[in-house]
């Protein structure tokens, strides 16, 4: 019996949201399981995500969590 080698990619994502979108964080997340799981999307490739809450009208911190 010959055994095929599929190995598994992980692909990474990110995310920053206002601490107050919690809704945006929860699409985002949703969005991502839907996608990591369609095998017609996505045949030997995982999502992972990351996501980082950042104070509401704060663009500095957004580019800091960024670099």
């Amino acid at each position: 019996m010959k055994r095929s080698s599929i190995s598994t990619m992980f692909l990474g994502v990110g995310a920053i949201f206002e601490e107050n979108a919690v809704r945006d964080d929860e699409v985002f997340q949703l969005a991502v399981s839907d996608l990591s799981l369609s095998d017609d999307v996505l045949q030997s490739e995982k999502i992972t995500h990351s996501i980082k809450l950042i104070e509401p009208n704060n663009p500095f911190q957004a580019v800091q969590e960024v670099n």
